[in-house]
């Protein structure tokens, strides 16, 4: 996926990513309560969303079960999703290389 111009300026101002987790029920815990603070962290590349998530994930030693976050957005609309690896999705679940 390639930005325009417009897309990358609008990206640095705005593109956030949200941290957040659940209870996993195969251990037991209730997926309605979370095991971490929910954080919108604003990032300026998707890299930086996926290396805030593998950060986020390892400071709060979640499991692939706990992970609920990894939600970006430019502004209120969603563009991609960080998954528990750090990979990075468009909404059609096609992989976005970001190295």
């Amino acid at each position: 996926m390639k930005l325009t111009k417009k897309e990358k300026a609008i990206t640095q101002e705005q593109m956030s990513v949200k941290l957040s987790s659940c209870g996993n029920p195969d251990h037991q815990q209730n997926p309605n309560d979370s095991l971490s603070p929910e954080v919108h962290f604003q990032v300026a590349t998707l890299k930086g969303a996926s290396l805030m998530c593998v950060k986020y994930i390892a400071r709060w030693s979640l499991g692939g079960g706990n992970w609920s976050g990894g939600q970006v957005y430019i502004g209120n609309k969603q563009i991609a999703r960080v998954s528990y690896n750090g990979r990075v999705w468009d909404l059609n679940e096609k992989e976005i290389f970001i190295n």
